[in-house]
């Protein structure tokens, strides 16, 4: 199972906490982000990235590791991973 989990208003949005989403061979976070989709009440990609690019503010973690650090929405999700999103924020 991959764990992901929502913060700041997606998890307002959501009224969630996290979900859990079997495995799939080939996962990548864009491809676990679709499917975590299909199981929610609402849209939440277009929150996080468009056309591929992450949003700028978009904070995703892979087990506490940053996307950007490591291949975007192409990085690999593997069975027991988390995934963290975190929207952009704003604020003054």
């Amino acid at each position: 199972m991959i764990r992901v989990q929502f913060f700041g208003l997606l998890r307002l949005l959501l009224r969630k906490e996290s979900v859990e989403l079997p495995s799939e061979p080939g996962d990548t976070v864009g491809r676990v982000l679709e499917r975590a989709e299909k199981t929610l009440t609402g849209p939440i990609i277009h929150k996080l990235a468009a056309g591929g690019v992450l949003n700028a503010g978009t904070i995703i973690l892979v087990n506490r590791r940053n996307v950007l650090h490591l291949q975007g929405l192409e990085t690999p999700v593997n069975d027991g991973d988390t995934v963290a999103l975190f929207p952009p924020g704003a604020g003054g």
